[in-house]
């Protein structure tokens, strides 16, 4: 999804591009996920130390831990502006919208076309595919994203209950982060939310009293 935040930075007495004291500034969190993917492509993410993450950033070990605490947070930074982005685009869609539509739309829509999210992206995908004890944590991570999701279609669909609207929205991000692993290992050619439309494209919900009899 898309890795961009929306929200605003972080307060440190460092930023990305070098150490500094004196008053607080603030971390670019997005430089800091492009130094640490590029790194962990080259070390791996297992081999790669708190201080090699310093020394790769510019910001200190002891800073990095305190926004952070954990290593995984940092591969998983774009998850929360991504949710934030699907809210906004379920908030706006139109009740008259098949809801096939307008879930694929809001997922379209919170993928970057930023080109340099774009190129952070294809670097984060190819480091979730290539570490299990990354890709297992997916789930977990897109727990709010999931839940976004499956309140709306809970909405739109009252009669659905609510552990299959879980599971629906579920193999929707599934669906779209298995089209965007597979943007990147191809090649990261094109946009992203291209990937993710086709994708989508072949999945369709189909309320019970809207479906035929046999």
């Amino acid at each position: 999804m898309r890795q961009e935040s929306s929200d605003p930075p972080k307060a440190s007495t460092e930023s990305a591009g070098g150490r500094r004291r004196g008053r607080p500034s603030v971390i670019d969190t997005e430089a800091i996920a492009e130094a640490a993917f590029r790194l962990w492509s080259r070390q791996g993410y297992a081999d790669t130390s708190w201080n090699d993450l310093a020394e790769a950033t510019g910001i200190s070990a002891r800073t990095l831990i305190r926004h952070f605490s954990v290593k995984s947070a940092i591969a998983w930074i774009g998850v929360v502006p991504a949710t934030e982005r699907l809210r906004a685009s379920l908030s706006v869609a139109p009740e008259t919208a098949p809801l096939t539509d307008a879930v694929r739309t809001a997922i379209v829509e919170s993928i970057s076309h930023r080109p340099h999210i774009q190129r952070v992206g294809r670097d984060w995908l190819r480091l979730i595919a290539g570490t299990p004890e990354l890709a297992a944590m997916s789930s977990e991570a897109y727990r709010p994203w999931i839940t976004e999701l499956a309140v709306y279609i809970g909405r739109r669909v009252p009669e659905v209950p609510a552990a299959i609207a879980r599971a629906l929205a579920t193999a929707y991000q599934a669906a779209a982060f298995a089209a965007l692993t597979e943007w990147a290992e191809e090649g990261a050619h094109g946009d992203p939310a291209d990937a993710v439309d086709a994708m989508l494209r072949w999945m369709d919900i189909v309320p019970r009293s809207s479906a035929r009899p046999a």
